[in-house]
C-alpha cells in the first residue's frame, strides 16, 4: 500500500498514509487521514454533546458510515482538533 492510497470497504473508503514499518511482522503503520470537514464535525459534536469523547467517536462512525467494529478516531486527536480550533480559529492539522 502506497501513501494517499483509499481503503474501500462496505461502501465508505477513507485516505491512509503510510508511516513506517514493523522491522519484523512486515506489516506497515498506517495513519488515518481525516478530511477537514470530518475535523469540523467531530470538533461540533464534541461541543454540542457536552465534551463527550465517546459521542463524538460513535457519531463520527455513524455519519460516515464506517462498521462498528473497525478503528476511527482516537481521544487525542479529537482533543488535538479542539486544541487547534481555540488556539488557531481553524480545525486544519497544524503545520
Amino acid at each position: 500500500m502506497k501513501g494517499g492510497e483509499a481503503l474501500e470497504g462496505l461502501g465508505w473508503a477513507r485516505k491512509v498514509q503510510v508511516v513506517g514499518k514493523f522491522p519484523l511482522q512486515h506489516s506497515a503503520v498506517v495513519k488515518m487521514v481525516w478530511s477537514n470537514k470530518q475535523h469540523a464535525f467531530a470538533v461540533e459534536t464534541y461541543f454540542s454533546q457536552s465534551h463527550s469523547i465517546v459521542v463524538v467517536q460513535r457519531a463520527f462512525h455513524t455519519r460516515n458510515q464506517i462498521p462498528l467494529r473497525d478503528r476511527v478516531l482516537d481521544r487525542k486527536y479529537i482533543l488535538l482538533w479542539v486544541e487547534n480550533l481555540r488556539e488557531t480559529g481553524s480545525v486544519s492539522e497544524k503545520r
